[in-house]
């Protein structure tokens, strides 16, 4: 299944002024490009994507060669059987109006200028560790773009983005990075840029892989359980006919008091290692609905498992376990809490 997921950028001044400078030279790109395929096709050219390489390297040599395929990938996009108007055909007769003047005439040309020349775009490359140009690293626990802005030149943006639900695929997205860069075994993932109102968006392309279920309930469970005093996690190794085989804790100290994007960085972690856990078993996982949680029947029970609870959000956390799980193969059965101690 190929997706598209937006995300929003945060950035130095002086690295959005590099950035926006790039996103001008590419976009510039991008129209000679389309123009340059229009004035082939009518000459009915073979293989046109060689010349309009050579032009837009003669062009914009200071862009690195990537962001010209893939300027020449996005020109590809548009129709040729049919006028564009670059920053959009409704915009651009607005502009034309005689009577539009002063700050009237201010808000829709900033607008047009944004649209025609503020796009970015990289193709996603296995090979280039997901992306060359623009590529999602972990920067001190919080993920960052890093964007390439010339010859080993690069400037690094943070990501804001938030799960909105569980279904949100932003979770499959942040679990297949985790895991890509653990195993060095990496997928391509496509990211366009977009100035808006003088901010920048983005969105990123990926195909989400649909493996089949190969660890399950059959061969038992790997039974995960929250508890607060002090606060871990159980983890409890249980047979297909019930009976306890290991046991181990995994404390949650840590995680405390660590900035959001801290804590889900070691939290997709923990679910990593969790996962792994049950593949190396052969086992399912098994978790509690923690929405039914009752007084008494964690830790102490009473108001100190939920005050901790309030700074480790459980139920986040097994939003990344299921979506982990999910990539590699292993079944989630969720059990009544009370069959989780």
């Amino acid at each position: 299944m190929f997706v598209s997921l937006q995300f929003k950028l945060e950035l130095k001044k002086e690295d959005k002024e590099k950035l926006i400078n790039l996103v001008r030279k590419q976009s510039s790109a991008i129209r000679v490009a389309y123009n340059t395929l229009k004035e082939l096709e009518k000459e009915k050219t073979k293989n046109p994507h060689t010349q309009i390489y050579q032009r837009l390297r003669q062009l914009f040599p200071e862009l690195p060669t990537k962001y010209i395929d893939s300027a020449i990938y996005k020109a590809k996009q548009y129709p040729t059987d049919k006028p564009v108007v670059f920053g959009g055909k409704r915009l651009f007769e607005k502009l034309c109006k005689n009577h539009l003047t002063g700050k009237a005439r201010e808000g829709p040309k900033k607008q047009w200028k944004e649209l025609r020349q503020g796009t970015l775009i990289s193709i996603g490359s296995k090979a280039d560790k997901g992306n060359r140009l623009t590529r999602f690293e972990d920067l001190n626990g919080q993920l960052h773009l890093r964007i390439t802005t010339g010859h080993r030149e690069f400037i690094y943006a943070k990501v804001l983005r938030e799960p909105s639900n569980s279904k949100d695929k932003w979770l499959t997205f942040m679990a297949m990075l985790m895991e890509s860069w653990q195993t060095q075994s990496y997928f391509p993932y496509t990211v366009e840029l977009k100035l808006r109102d003088g901010e920048v968006y983005g969105s990123v392309s990926f195909e989400i892989p649909t493996p089949e279920v190969k660890y399950t309930k059959e061969n038992g469970v790997i039974a995960i359980d929250t508890n607060a005093s002090p606060i871990h996690l159980a983890v409890a190794e249980v047979s297909k006919t019930g009976e306890l085989l290991s046991y181990q804790t995994i404390s949650l100290r840590r995680l405390l008091g660590l900035s959001q994007n801290s804590k889900d960085h070691q939290e997709w972690i923990l679910a990593h290692q969790i996962v792994d856990l049950a593949i190396e078993k052969g086992k399912a996982i098994a978790i509690g609905n923690l929405k039914k949680l009752k007084r008494g029947m964690r830790g102490d029970g009473k108001a100190k498992l939920r005050k901790i609870l309030h700074q480790w959000n459980a139920k986040k956390f097994l939003q990344k376990l299921k979506r982990v799980a999910m990539l590699k193969g292993v079944e989630v059965v969720e059990a009544n809490p009370a069959y989780t101690s």
